[in-house]
Order: structure tokens, then C-alpha cells, then sequence
């Protein structure tokens, strides 16, 4: 389950392994993913039961409590491989553009960008690359990048802390186009022309 908060984009991310996560932790889980009412509620029921609404109740529940919590913020539910991430400015995700090359023309590096993906449980499902690349595009859109080049993927088999995992690096960047649009026609001409080529009036230097 992934959550975005519409303000600012934020994403906070729960793995299939959350309700073992629960019976391990318990209270002490929610109040660490700052789900209070719950943390504290579990707490309460879990000195009137023993601990036992810790083991039996909470882990089955948990979908919907968190489901619950954040609907409550106001914030939106990611669909797995379908829903559209959008920044806070609107721009949707699908529009970063990942590449195995620099792209043509100038650009501006952001930064670097990582998601690791990891299954804790063999009860979890695998992760694909598609699943880190929409995480390196989420990450590069936060950055305000439009494209993610020299992407690299490391897949790592099961361990004994893990049932594997699936890591993504690549450098977030601004791809600038060497063309711009005419502010007398609107049409496109090349960053670093004088006169435009479908109206023929002279651009000024600050275009």
C-alpha cells in the first residue's frame, strides 16, 4: 500500500509484510508510522487482553487501519502499477523520461537518485524493474527533473534478513530543449535564433 499526500507529494509506503510487522511490534509499530489513535488504542487493549488483541486482532486489521488513517489526512491511495504520481505543481509522473543515455542536447544534473526494494518475506510478492522505475520517477519528479539517465539495477538474491531485493541508482536531470517558442507566433525555433522563421520578427536576446 502506498499513500501520496496531495500537498506536497509526499509518499509513505506500507509492504505486504506490514501485518508482521504488527505482531511483532504492536503498538510500538503504529506509533513509529505515527498512526496514534491506534498506537494508543492497541496499547490499551493489549494490557485488557494479555497481548492478545496484539496477535490476533491488529495483524488482520492493519489494511484497514491504515487505509482509514490516511484517508482521514486526505491523502490519496496509489493504485500498484497504474495510478499517475503527480508533484505538487501537477506534472505527472509518467512525463520523467528514463534513459540509458544522456539525452540530446543540454541538460542539468539534480542529484542522485536510489529505491530499493526489498522483500522481507517470501509471502510478499516479487519486485520488477517496473516497480523501481516508477520509484526513480516518483523521487526525480520531487526534484522537479523531467528525465533519469545512466539507470543501473542491482537484484540481490534471499538472504537470511530477506527474501531478496531489487535496488535502482540513476542521476535525476533537466533535459533543456535548444528550441524555444516565439513570443510573437508561438511557434518553435531554436533557443538561439534572431528571427524567427514562421513570422519573421526579430527575438529579442532576453527569449
Amino acid at each position: 500500500m502506498r499513500f501520496q499526500n496531495p500537498a506536497n507529494g509526499h509518499i509513505e509506503e506500507f509492504g505486504e509484510a506490514t501485518w508482521l510487522w504488527v505482531l511483532v511490534g504492536g503498538p510500538f509499530y503504529l506509533a513509529y508510522k505515527q498512526i496514534w489513535l491506534h498506537a494508543v488504542i492497541a496499547a490499551v487493549l493489549s494490557l485488557f487482553t494479555a497481548g492478545l488483541s496484539w496477535v490476533l486482532l491488529y495483524p488482520l486489521i492493519i489494511k484497514w487501519v491504515i487505509r482509514s488513517h490516511y484517508a482521514k489526512l486526505g491523502w490519496k491511495e496509489i493504485t500498484e502499477g497504474k495510478a499517475v504520481v503527480r508533484s505538487s505543481s501537477g506534472a505527472p509522473s509518467t512525463d520523467v523520461r528514463i534513459l540509458s543515455t544522456p539525452p540530446d542536447g543540454d541538460y542539468r544534473v539534480l542529484g542522485e537518485i536510489m529505491v530499493k526494494l526489498t522483500r522481507w518475506t517470501p509471502l510478499e510478492r516479487k519486485y520488477g524493474r517496473e516497480d523501481v522505475d516508477q520509484r526513480l520517477r516518483e523521487k526525480a519528479l520531487a526534484l522537479g527533473a523531467n528525465a533519469i539517465v545512466n539507470v543501473r539495477y542491482e537484484q540481490k538474491d534471499e538472504s537470511w534478513t530477506n527474501a531478496g531485493s531489487i535496488e535502482g541508482r540513476g542521476l535525476a536531470v533537466v533535459s533543456e530543449s535548444d528550441t524555444t517558442t516565439c513570443p510573437f507566433c508561438a511557434e518553435r525555433i531554436k533557443r538561439a535564433a534572431t528571427r524567427c522563421k514562421h513570422c519573421g520578427s526579430d527575438i529579442p536576446k532576453a527569449a
